[in-house]
């Protein structure tokens, strides 16, 4: 069967189409066969729109590439054609009173234009003009209830305000003028000869329900989360709406199946929220928040595209959209729905993106349906209890607003949780290893006092007769007490200054060491630490053992080597490559033990680490025999850094491993 939504080929027992959610039925899928023939390529439309080519159909609309020439200059369009509104039957007269009224249910005026009888199509939107084009006393009732507030000098609505308007013609009576000349005495003939009228403006198009609700949301709406029309005209029995040619590629259409990593899809939600909520705060409700009304453009942005459904909360709207899936159960039970009802929507896009599937509904209109995570889909506990809590089958549970929901995925997506992997190698070449790795990772999931600290050191030893051992082990101890210490006494204000004084403490505990041992004279190490509280991050070190940072942006290098060669580079007589080879690149400045008295010189900075960034922390056996530029790759190629600390250690020793290699690989995620 062809989903009358979207015309995707589904099996004949298919119960939903696998591209839009829509649906499927056998009377829905033969719905197709009475869509609007489409127009030829090449076809004139008013206003010198031409047609170009047939973008899609479904049951009721068709979509067109299209071109105009506007001031001499061509412009790419897409349209949105339907059936133009049928005229009124004129067969039979209305039927009226004894006095010649036409008879109603209940007076025009006295009817409560948001109360219970009204309908989708009575509910017409009327764009705000720019300022000082307002009418002085514009005639206007709002479709929330109560009286209009919020209105600033030039009339335009606050946000908190309802900007559905309704328009009531008032019926002019050709007496009125007589009666109330002849309440002053006067004669019709007395009156003053009428002025004659600036000749009118021509009257807009009819566009029927839709397409004129539309229109008027893509004025109204100004958010650029919205595709917005920008104009509409009839032509031939057809109504059109005019859009930008952008590129809008439906989340239901993502090639391989839609199914994001949970930052993604988080980002996706945030950006719904922020759009959905722009909305609620004018009073209306969205209803299609589904995978096919939910696009991404070209620059990764979300667009949300189904403005057809734009409603208020009094509207009660005779076809609502039946989105299974998507749709909130309340509207299923035709119950009472606000705007708790695109909570759930918004949890449903959610749900999907995290796993590729859709909601089960089939028992929403009496009890709630299952929502499956695990097996086989594994979602962080913190996620999929904010997704579980916007899809409770009662309203008044959910998150209380689209604010509410989108503050916790804020919350969740600014959470960097870190992953580490350390490795150390003796190499191809050396007897002893005298390197030194260490990481400690305290973590408290806590409502009262939440922790995460880690701390991360490669140091790398140096000096004869097993001194450079000894000479590392002393530092990563002395930087290790230092640091939990400070943990101890009070919170962290400054990480990045602890963390130096870390390692200016590690360079007094080794020269303490060489007083008291005079064989280990001449003993030293080089250090490189990093100190994380996420997202915060301190690095500090010594001497030329190196952090690099991989992230979008590439590979960059964070630390700034304490050697001969770096000198060098830096007052221009070597470029940076004629130092990797430079027969003093093994020389040092500045190292941990090196003076006999008085600081090591030890240098710190802070960053702030985002969702995706990946630290590398590593002695110079790696960085001597591994490009910078390979380094990135090994880091971007992994998702688990124990296998990119494996991949950077095997490296080095392919090498040529001529010395002791350590790495200390972070992933924040």
């Amino acid at each position: 069967m062809t989903c009358p939504e979207c015309g995707q080929q589904a099996s004949d027992d298919a119960k939903f189409c696998d591209r839009c959610g829509q649906g499927l039925s056998n009377s829905a899928a033969r719905q197709i066969e009475s869509a609007l023939p489409p127009l030829d390529p090449g076809t004139e439309l008013k206003g010198g729109v031409r047609i170009v080519e047939l973008l899609r159909r479904s049951s009721d609309e068709n979509r067109y590439r299209a071109e105009r020439v506007n001031d001499g200059v061509p412009e790419r369009l897409q349209l949105r054609e339907r059936q133009g509104p049928q005229p009124p039957a004129t067969d039979q007269a209305p039927a009226s009173d004894t006095n010649g009224a036409l008879a109603t249910d209940a007076p025009r005026d006295k009817e409560d234009p948001s109360g219970p009888r009204a309908k989708t199509a009575d509910l017409k939107l009327k764009a705000i003009p720019p300022a000082g084009q307002q009418n002085a006393t514009p005639d206007r009732t709002s479709a929330s209830s109560g009286p209009t507030e919020g209105e600033d000098e030039t009339g335009a609505i606050a946000e908190s305000e309802s900007t559905l308007v309704l328009t009531e013609a008032v019926p002019d009576s050709g007496d009125s003028q007589d009666e109330a000349l002849a309440a002053n005495g006067q004669s019709p003939a007395d009156a003053p000869a009428a002025e004659t009228p600036p000749e009118a403006e021509p009257a807009a198009d009819d566009l029927g329900e839709v397409f004129g609700r539309v229109l008027g949301l893509s004025l109204t709406l100004n958010h650029p989360a919205f595709q917005r029309a920008l104009d509409g005209f009839a032509d031939g029995g057809r109504v059109y709406l005019v859009y930008p040619d952008e590129v809008l590629n439906p989340l239901a259409r993502i090639p391989g199946g839609l199914r994001m990593g949970e930052s993604e899809a988080m980002s996706v939600a945030i950006q719904v929220c922020q759009a959905v909520g722009f909305v609620h705060r004018r009073g209306l409700r969205v209803n299609d928040i589904c995978p096919e009304s939910v696009a991404l453009s070209a620059d990764g942005r979300i667009k949300l595209t189904g403005l057809d459904y734009i409603s208020n909360d009094n509207e009660l709207q005779a076809e609502p959209i039946f989105n299974d899936g998507y749709t909130a159960p309340e509207i299923y039970r035709a119950k009472k729905v606000d705007k708790r009802a695109d909570v759930f929507s918004i949890g449903a896009l959610l749900y999907t993106c995290l796993t590729g599937e859709r909601l089960d509904s089939e028992t929403w209109r009496g009890e709630a349906g299952p929502v499956l995570f695990y097996p086989p889909h594994v979602v962080t506990p913190a996620l999929e209890q904010a997704v579980r809590h916007a899809l409770l089958f009662d309203p008044g549970a959910r998150w209380p607003s689209v604010d509410a929901l989108k503050a916790k995925l804020v919350e969740l997506s600014s959470l960097v949780q870190i992953r580490a992997a350390a490795l150390s190698d003796v190499g191809m070449v050396r007897e002893l290893n005298e390197d030194a790795v260490m990481t400690l990772e305290y973590w408290r999931d806590s409502q009262v006092e939440p922790a995460q600290n880690f701390l991360y050191v490669v140091a790398d030893g140096m000096g004869g007769a097993e001194a450079g051992e000894v000479a590392s082990a002393i530092a990563v101890a002395a930087i290790r007490n230092y640091v939990e210490n400070g943990l101890k006494a009070a919170a962290v204000n400054d990480g990045r200054m602890m963390l130096q004084d870390a390692l200016e403490e590690a360079n007094r505990k080794i020269l303490e060491y060489v007083a008291d041992h005079p064989e280990a004279r001449g003993m030293g190490s080089t250090a490189v630490s990093a100190f994380i509280q996420p997202p915060e991050a301190a690095v500090a070190w010594v001497g030329d053992s190196r952090v690099y940072l991989c992230n979008g942006g590439g590979l960059r290098q964070l630390t700034k080597d304490h050697s001969l060669v770096q000198r060098l580079v830096e007052i221009g007589q070597i470029t940076p490559e004629e130092a990797r080879h430079h027969e003093h690149k093994n020389v040092i400045t500045r190292s941990l033990g090196a003076r006999q008295s008085g600081a090591a010189g030890a240098e710190s900075i802070a960053i702030r680490l985002k969702r995706g960034d990946r630290m590398m922390l590593c002695s110079d056996g790696l960085t001597a025999h591994v490009e910078d530029a390979r380094i990135g790759e090994i880091l971007r190629k992994y998702s688990d850094p124990n296998d990119a600390a494996r991949e950077l250690v095997v490296a080095a020793n392919a090498g040529g491993g001529t010395d002791n290699v350590s790495v200390v690989v972070i992933f924040a995620g």
